[in-house]
């Protein structure tokens, strides 16, 4: 069955409540204060009995002013709206501001009801249509159907349920996807032998009995008990009902109304919002920067500094990108709309839709933040994906489609195209980065060695441990794999190289004075000089005199140009020594001992020892305790 959620709007006392009871038999007044004082007070719920297949629940709003913060916590989960117009009293305060609240909301399709009809003549009545109309024309109300009604009479009522109906047949804009199931709760209580219950508008996807949920922010994990809609028990409730749902694992302390009942990806959980805002037409108070306010989202309302990204203030008919710093955390997602009041005096004064649930936090008149909104407002979802993948933070493929709000795959297509056109980058470690922001990364890394560089002009490059350390501080990483995969792209991309204890850009290479060159040779002619027997490398610099940092740097190029063997950190023998060592090794027919190669050799017991210790290291000999041979 196709389901629907159609909910009333309009001023106090214009017969919204009896509107309701005419239609679908039930009294939403419950509460013994709202019979007492004849006004709703708090959100009330009835379904209409149909005979062509659907589910329609009510949603039975306050007018009063003083109880619009509950209206708010019920009238954004609705399809399409009854609006109220008391023939006896015309476009009121509450009617301005239900309607703009309502236009705010996004809400785009409606039946204007003109109640009590039987209190007023025709002639008043007839002027009372043409103000309605007026009123309206240029709204997403205007051309609607505007039927007079009496509930007390029940004149047109019969008209008014069939034009309910017809609207039903209305395009159904719900999702119903299960990993996106969320409802925002706008009541909790406990009953006997149940235990915890909440209701609320189940706004995407679906739940069934024995499933696990989140209630967030809190984060709170339960189970599904029992299902109710439309007051019967069900095994599943989809997107488009009025559900009220049995938790168990959960306390009714918990919980509170604004709290969404969710799937584990289905929300983000924010501090900070990026929104598009706009004032009221209406509104006769002025938004400085800095201002705090009341934002009503799904059943949630919390306070919030106004930061405006473009301006330092914001009048009526105004709208403008701006961040919200809440001070308290919401689940909400990407798309919601909103409704932000005043905060003294609590006065409704605008309303937009959310474009970042999980935005960086901005400096104000920044042209890239501006131009971003602008993007994530009107751009394609790659689009979004690729202002994501370019942001400070780095971010994983489910990371993104979480804080967008797309489904798996929604995201891997969006990702297989940026991909395929090359403006996108995947780690191994599954992460995302624009080819932008990479750019960036390479500038900061080539900076960084080249510093390096200028300060130790005999390094062959930046050692590593220092290079990881900085682009940990630097790039703000706190992932060591996310580290690793991108010091693999940057090898694979040919922008460092890899030099084992240090990394260098790729093809760098020192350049040498004349004078540095010539001490080069020096270093070669000294070991050339020795030979065979291995001399510790400081005691060569030292006997030579040279500066230690520049030696270090020579013997390392000598060593490349295979004019030095390096034997182990101390100890280097010239080319010509070392294949005299080999020589020896290799004249041996079978095992030989340490004296033999001593005397072959024509060195010291000493010198042999280091040698042949060298030569076990390097696997070229094997010793087996009293004899070696050759490997």
């Amino acid at each position: 069955m196709k389901n629907i959620i159609i909910g009333t709007a309009g001023h106090v006392d214009h017969g919204k409540t009896q509107l309701v009871k005419a239609l679908s038999g039930i009294d939403t007044d419950r509460l013994e204060e709202e019979k007492k004082r004849g006004i709703t007070i708090e959100l009330g719920f009835a379904h209409i009995p149909n005979d062509a297949g659907y589910n329609i629940g009510v949603i039975d709003v306050p007018g009063h002013e003083k109880f619009i913060k509950n209206m708010l916590a019920g009238i954004g989960g609705i399809d399409f709206v009854v609006f109220v117009v008391a023939a006896d009293e015309g476009i009121m305060p509450q009617t301005r501001e239900h309607f703009e609240i309502l236009q705010s909301l996004g809400i785009d399709d409606g039946i204007v009801a003109v109640t009590k009809t039987d209190m007023v003549d025709e002639e008043w009545l007839e002027m009372l249509l043409e103000e309605v109309e007026e009123y309206f024309k240029g709204s997403f109300l205007e051309g609607k159907p505007v039927i007079p009604v009496s509930s007390r009479t029940g004149e047109n009522i019969a008209v008014l349920k069939e034009e309910i109906i017809r609207k039903c047949d209305r395009e159904n804009k719900r999702r119903e996807e299960k990993e996106l199931f969320r409802l925002p709760i706008d009541r909790v209580f406990t009953m006997s032998g149940f235990g915890t219950v909440v209701t609320g508008t189940l706004l995407d996807g679906t739940v069934s009995v024995g499933d696990d949920v989140l209630v967030q922010p809190e984060g709170i994990k339960a189970k599904i008990r029992g299902i109710q809609t439309h007051g019967r028990d069900v095994d599943m409730a989809i997107a488009g009902q009025r559900t009220a749902i049995n938790l168990s694992g959960v306390k009714k302390e918990d919980i509170d109304r604004g709290d969404v009942l969710a799937t584990e990806r289905a929300v983000s959980v924010t501090n900070m919002l990026d929104v598009k805002l706009k004032v009221f037409s209406s509104s006769d108070k002025i938004i400085l920067n800095n201002s705090r306010v009341h934002i009503y989202s799904g059943s949630k309302e919390a306070l919030a500094k106004v930061i405006l990204l473009d301006r330092d203030s914001m009048m009526a008919d105004e709208e403008a990108y701006v961040q919200l710093r809440l001070e308290e955390p919401m689940a909400v997602r990407r798309g919601d709309r909103f409704i932000v009041r005043f905060y003294s005096p609590i006065i409704t004064i605008g309303g937009g839709t959310i474009l970042d649930a999980l935005p960086e936090k901005h400096k104000r008149n920044r042209e890239d933040v501006l131009k971003g909104l602008e993007l994530l407002e009107s751009g394609s979802t790659e689009d979004a994906v690729l202002m994501k993948a370019g942001g400070r933070m780095f971010l994983k493929q489910d990371e993104i489609a979480h804080n967008l709000g797309l489904l798996d795959g929604e995201m891997a297509a969006a990702v297989e195209t940026l991909l395929a056109d090359g403006s996108l980058i995947r780690l191994r470690d599954g992460s995302l980065l624009s080819e932008e922001k990479f750019g960036r990364l390479k500038s900061n890394l080539e900076y960084m060695i080249n510093t390096y560089h200028e300060s130790n002009p005999l390094s062959d490059g930046m050692p590593k441990q220092e290079l990881l350390s900085r682009l940990r501080t630097n790039w703000h990483i706190e992932d060591e794999k996310f580290l690793q995969a991108m010091v693999a792209y940057l090898l694979e991309r040919k922008v460092i190289e890899d030099r084992g204890k240090t990394i260098a850009l790729e093809g760098f290479k020192v350049e040498y004075s004349e004078e540095q060159l010539a001490i080069k040779e020096k270093i070669a002619e000294k070991y050339e000089s020795i030979g065979h027997e291995p001399e510790k490398s400081n005691d060569v610099c030292d006997s030579l005199g040279v500066d230690r940092t520049l030696f270090n740097a020579m013997i390392v190029e000598l060593e490349q140009e295979g004019r030095l063997i390096k034997l182990d950190p101390l100890y280097y023998v010239s080319e010509s020594g070392w294949k005299k060592v080999l020589d020896t090794v290799y004249s041996f027919g079978g095992d030989f001992t340490l004296a033999e190669f001593r005397d072959a050799l024509g060195t010291s017991r000493k010198y042999a020892e280091i040698l042949l210790a060298i030569t076990d290291k390097k696997k070229i000999t094997f010793f087996d305790g009293s004899s070696r041979r050759v490997l």
